[in-house]
């Protein structure tokens, strides 16, 4: 959203801190990666979700990986 975050409002504050992952790890991103992350709001983060929905489309989703290694 392009506000600054306030590091000093409560977790589960809408406007707080999360970490936000660049590439979801559902989608293949590394959750070890400290270039995967970058700072959110709560509500910018949750919004954006795994990046499945298409803009304004709320029941578009994109097909999943599939793989057969465990």
């Amino acid at each position: 959203c392009g506000k600054p975050i306030d590091y000093s409002l409560p977790a589960g504050h809408p406007m707080s801190y999360e970490l936000d992952e660049i590439v979801p790890v559902s989608r293949g991103g590394s959750p070890l990666d400290p270039r995967n992350v970058q700072p959110a709001h709560r509500s910018c983060n949750q919004r954006k979700g795994d990046g499945r929905r298409a803009p304004g489309r709320q029941s578009a989703t994109l097909p999943l990986p599939h793989s057969r290694e465990w």
